[in-house]
């Protein structure tokens, strides 16, 4: 299982997105919160095409 399924996973389970941080060149450091258990995880991204997968998933999926 890749990182962006790893994140589509923890969706399903209740956690969102609190942040993440992308530099032009490096990682992507994401955080992820599931508010009802208090859960917290911080996953590292990398790779031009798994960021702009996991950007996207994450900019389409919250409350706006």
């Amino acid at each position: 299982m890749n990182e962006f399924e790893k994140i589509q996973k923890m969706y399903e389970d209740g956690f969102r997105c609190i942040r993440y941080d992308d530099t032009k060149d490096g990682d992507m450091s994401i955080y992820l919160k599931n508010f009802e258990s208090e859960a917290s995880e911080a996953m590292r991204i990398s790779g031009f095409d798994e960021k702009m997968k996991v950007k996207s998933f994450v900019n389409d999926n919250s409350m706006r």
